[in-house]
């Protein structure tokens, strides 16, 4: 009977061909390792400058969007302004024009003075064109009497 195959020894492998380096090939080889390192460190740094300058000029286009609108509520603001101080000046106008309490207060007197004057010369006149008018209907009533008498 016949167990699995078992595989051929391992041949030896070649010598080892690979010189023993010196000290100045480690010491390049090293250099050359941490220039490479280097190197891809620099590219990075580059390419994060890139984008920083990117960014940075897009911000500087966004604030120079920024700073135009903000000119624009400026002067809106100073327009604004503007016209809150004309009717302010308008409203101070008035104020000084407007009469006080004191003087409205004298104002309604006197004209409730008047109001009383106007009623009672009212009523006078009432009296005296009433006798006026009795007067006047007897003055026709003797022009009548003396025309139909010289009649």
């Amino acid at each position: 009977m016949a167990g699995p195959p078992v595989p051929p020894p391992a041949e030896p492998g070649p010598p080892d061909d690979t010189p023993e380096l010196t000290p100045e090939e480690v010491r390049e080889r090293r250099q050359n390792r941490w220039l490479a390192i280097l190197s891809v460190i620099a590219v990075v740094a580059a390419a994060a400058a890139a984008y920083a300058i990117f960014e940075v000029e897009d911000t500087k286009d966004e604030n120079r969007e920024g700073n135009q609108a903000v000119s624009s509520l400026r002067a809106d603001l100073e327009v604004l302004r503007e016209q809150l101080t004309e009717r302010v000046d308008t409203l101070e106008g008035r104020v000084d024009n407007a009469a006080d309490a004191e003087t409205q207060r004298k104002l309604q007197q006197d004209i409730a003075a008047l109001d009383k004057r106007v009623k009672k010369l009212d009523q006078q006149d009432t009296g005296v064109s009433d006798n006026l008018t009795t007067r006047v209907d007897d003055l026709e009533q003797r022009v009548e009497d003396l025309e139909q008498d010289s009649n």
